[in-house]
């Protein structure tokens, strides 16, 4: 009988195991890739939930702590007209930019006014 050294006999069982593991992915590749992504996820929601709640506590704290007299002072009143003239001043827009129309093909104009079909 053939004597195996030790490292040929843990060779040997890392190639068992891998080709267990090869078949076994390849007869439930859920168990592979499903399985540890669902972990992940609902494992990630878990540990994120208590940040998640602290931070809305803190939220709901600082708004409670406001008056709603001092809440209503500091909103105002919401202008489109002056926000356009503001987005201006501020450099949001650049000065070559102008609003140009895009060419639709003649199926997509609209139909309502058409006279009827053609």
């Amino acid at each position: 009988m053939r004597k195996y050294s030790e490292e040929q006999l843990q060779s040997w069982a890392r190639h068992v195991r891998q080709a267990r593991l090869s078949k076994l992915s390849q007869k439930y590749p859920f168990l592979l890739v499903g399985l540890p992504f669902l972990i992940a996820v609902v494992g990630g929601s878990l540990v994120l939930l208590p940040s998640q709640e602290t931070k809305y506590e803190v939220r709901d704290k600082h708004i409670q702590s406001m008056p709603i007299e001092k809440m209503k002072a500091n909103k105002r009143k919401f202008d489109i007209q002056e926000e356009y003239f503001r987005m201006q001043t501020r450099g949001d827009w650049s000065a070559e930019w102008e609003p140009k129309r895009v060419e639709r093909p003649p199926e997509d104009e609209p139909v309502f006014d058409r006279q009827g079909p053609r």
